[in-house]
């Protein structure tokens, strides 16, 4: 093959860019076989690329538009029978595409190639980030984000500011905005929506040793943020209490100690369960409900009961407050809702404290007395397929049956019976 004659073939292939559509399919099909082989459809192409083409093929242009396609072998046989006899099709390929033709088994080697040497290189330029870039290397469903974020250009600038950080957890409380200030400048950076924050929550996952995807609830979400000693919201993050108390390094808190004596109702946010490190009551059950209404009822009638309220979803707070009764020897009674929802939240908290914690109005009993006339919808009662606790299995056949929603409300005189009788 004379440079001359590959000169001339590039510039009557390359006018008006006729050949240009054909040559694209030849390649991709090339890429798919490994070889010249196999045939391309021309029935899509404009009217003149066509005629261009049966005009190379020595063709007339309808018969070629009837058949419909064009072969490799048919092109190159051609090219043969040229004044470019000396080249092949490959040649003439790798020449008008400036790139040589890959297959698609060589063009995905590359691709696994380059991968390793980008995250190789990675490492080396940030070794803070080495635990963190191997389980990334891994390809969990869970990095899947991570590794479409490692394609913007300054995805080297994103691994400098979380290696920063890293290296950098706050030992004592502090919260997040203030933090993101101290070592970005910009106190949104980590704001949830953000490249930045999405990656750092990711990143903290991981080095908590958490199996599957990042948490994407609030809850689960200021959990892992509190084991790092970081604060989103301290302050309306809070629970609801009465007769408990709190200590500090052995010292009662002069607040807890105060309204448990008066039988005081506590909110307590977040911000000020951080302040303690001990919980506890006189008595060994501590009584927990979630709605703020069936709290003060019970309270009018026990007001020396160990009371506990959610609000609902549980809260960081909540976990914190009953993680610290837990670990002073308490046992927890749970009451909720007997719907679906209710269900789930109940057996959320029986799955994190075990034998810990029995439950308190749940059975079927009491969802047949607290049965309303709200009707449950088939979406709502799918939930129900997804709560694995055994105790509860009775109360969600009946509520299958009955598609009812049962309520709190309905049960204070059973609530208060069950717990002066023990």
């Amino acid at each position: 093959m004379s440079e001359q004659v590959l000169e001339e073939a590039l510039c009557y292939f390359r006018e008006g860019k006729r050949f240009e559509q054909l040559f694209q399919q030849f390649r991709k099909k090339y890429a798919s076989y490994g070889r010249v082989g196999g045939s391309v459809s021309i029935r899509s192409f404009r009217r003149e690329d066509q005629q261009a083409i049966a005009l190379f093929l020595s063709e007339d242009v309808e018969d070629l538009r009837r058949r419909g396609t064009v072969t490799l072998i048919r092109f190159e046989r051609r090219l043969r029978q040229s004044r470019f006899e000396s080249i092949t099709l490959q040649q003439l390929l790798e020449a008008y595409f400036e790139s040589p033709l890959q297959t698609n088994q060589e063009r995905r080697l590359l691709v696994k190639q380059q991968e390793i040497q980008k995250w190789e290189s990675l490492k080396e330029t940030f070794p803070g980030l080495l635990d963190w870039f191997d389980h990334l290397t891994r390809k969990t469903p869970d990095t899947l984000f991570v590794h479409r974020t490692s394609e913007l250009p300054h995805f080297e600038h994103l691994c400098t500011q979380l290696e920063k950080m890293n290296q950098s957890l706050p030992v004592e409380y502090e919260r997040i905005p203030l933090y993101a200030q101290r070592m970005t400048g910009d106190p949104h950076a980590l704001d949830r929506d953000t490249e930045l924050g999405k990656l750092f929550i990711h990143l903290l996952h991981v080095k908590a040793q958490r199996l599957g995807a990042p948490p994407m609830d609030s809850e689960s979400l200021n959990e892992l943020y509190l084991r790092f000693h970081l604060l989103r919201d301290d302050v309306l993050n809070f629970v609801t209490c009465v007769n408990l108390m709190a200590e500090k390094h052995g010292i009662l808190h002069e607040m807890w100690s105060g309204a448990s004596k008066r039988n005081s109702v506590l909110n307590v946010p977040l911000r000020e369960l951080l302040q303690v490190d001990r919980i506890y009551g006189e008595k060994r059950s501590v009584w927990i409900v979630e709605n703020s209404g069936v709290f003060s009822e019970l309270l009018d009638v026990l007001p020396g009961m160990q009371l506990v309220c959610t609000h609902g979803q549980f809260k960081l707070a909540a976990y914190q407050l009953l993680d610290q009764l837990v670990a002073s020897g308490h046992q927890l009674r749970y009451a909720g809702d007997l719907d679906p929802e209710g269900l789930q939240m109940a057996a959320r908290l029986k799955a994190r404290y075990a034998d810990r914690l029995t439950y308190w109005c749940l059975d079927e009993e009491a969802y047949l007395q607290s049965k309303s006339d709200v009707i449950l919808s088939d979406e709502r009662l799918a939930k129900l397929n997804g709560i694995q606790d055994e105790s509860l299995r009775l109360v969600i056949e009946v509520m299958r049956q009955e598609k009812r929603a049962g309520y709190q409300e309905a049960l204070i005189r059973r609530m208060v019976a069950e717990y002066q009788n023990g």
